[in-house]
């Protein structure tokens, strides 16, 4: 820890390392929680995080908008524990290597707002790659901000160590200074902040702008002229097929020339036993290949045994962030699982600053 203040961290970082206690001589799990807990511990790793971040608060002056959580291995269980409790002591995780069982966790909804920055190597075999894809996917839709870097070389710390936790440091560190902006930010709009706005009603076999994707068989892609939120047309996917790939979409895409790194998508929605729907961003390059992508909203069934989402018209919003390099953005109105989905008054918009006193737009 004392390498890693001194060569990942600037000389403004204070460093606090947790051992871990062993409360009895056959306790297998390094970390226990309070959902995850061993016989005879005395606290939970959510208390212990707590109190240190307590103890240095008391003799040392903190930003407490910058109090990040450095996990690997074991330690990441009991990371995202502490991130998902209701009043958290760390406002950004940094979790390596690790495993991720939501079904031992808080709710994931508290992840909203938190900020993770994620570091996995393909290649690892002890843990592997597809659990952090799936902590990814599932923070992402519970409204977290996250970004997962990657490394060669396996389980265990490799190549630039203390490059890629500065870059992890660094990224939370910046995350910061977005949510600084997000209440002042939240719903703004200005002029040319407005990046597509439709409501489906014009056009010559599809809506203007938008075309189908590719034919998926047990897909209709249906331009609704008589079901509307709003006026009287709206985007359709109809799926009988009783599977989830592949996915079927309706999409658009507008050039991306605007300084704000951050947008903010909603759509009114409709459902019929819709298992899986999603409002995709996609970002391109100046070549059209894709950056990335986020979900901006999610329509159906979360969690295992969730009930198909089965209602009338609804808004369904979210923020995503731009990322750099991006020259074009696509907005795809997706279908995963079977059922019927519409789509209406769609607005995505740029998130544009206020100004005042140290602001810019």
């Amino acid at each position: 820890m004392k390498r890693i203040h001194k060569h990942a961290l600037t000389e403004d970082w204070l460093v606090a390392q947790l051992v871990a206690v062993k409360w009895t001589p056959e306790q297998q799990i390094v970390w226990p929680t309070r959902d995850n807990p061993v016989a005879e511990q005395e606290f939970t790793s959510e208390e212990f995080v707590a109190a240190v971040v307590e103890d240095v608060a008391g003799r040392c002056k903190l930003d407490d908008r910058r109090t990040f959580l450095l996990a690997w291995s074991s330690g990441g269980p009991a990371a995202y524990a502490v991130s998902l409790q209701k009043k958290r002591p760390v406002t950004g995780s940094f979790i390596a290597m690790s495993v991720f069982k939501p079904t031992l966790l808080p709710s994931l909804e508290a992840a909203k707002g938190h900020a993770y920055f994620l570091y996995h190597s393909p290649d690892d075999n002890v843990c592997p790659f597809r659990i952090a894809k799936s902590a990814e996917l599932l923070l992402r839709m519970n409204k977290a901000e996250v970004e997962l870097a990657t490394y060669e070389g396996g389980h265990g710390w490799h190549g630039d160590v203390y490059g890629s936790i500065r870059k992890g440091i660094e990224w939370l560190d910046a995350a910061v200074e977005r949510a600084d902006e997000l209440p002042e930010t939240a719903g703004a709009e200005a002029s040319g902040s407005m990046l597509i706005s439709d409501d489906f009603e014009t056009g010559d076999g599809a809506p203007d702008g938008w075309e189908r994707g590719a034919l998926v068989d047990g897909v209709e892609y249906i331009w609704d002229r008589g079901t509307a939120s709003r006026g009287q047309a709206s985007l359709c996917l109809r799926k009988t097929a009783q599977r989830f790939v592949p996915i079927a979409q309706w999409f658009r895409t507008a050039p991306h020339e605007h300084a704000s790194s951050r947008l903010r998508v909603s759509a009114k929605v409709r459902a019929q036993r819709a298992a899986k729907a999603v409002i995709d961003v996609q970002f391109l390059d100046g070549r059209g290949q894709t950056l990335g992508h986020e979900w901006a909203a999610y329509i159906g069934a979360r969690n295992a045994g969730d009930p198909p989402a089965d209602h009338d018209w609804r808004e369904y919003s979210g923020f995503v962030y731009i990322p750099s390099g991006a020259e074009a953005i696509r907005v795809g109105l997706q279908i995963y699982g079977p059922g019927t989905v519409w789509f209406d008054e769609l607005s995505v918009g740029y998130v544009v600053p206020a100004t005042g006193p140290g602001k810019t737009e």
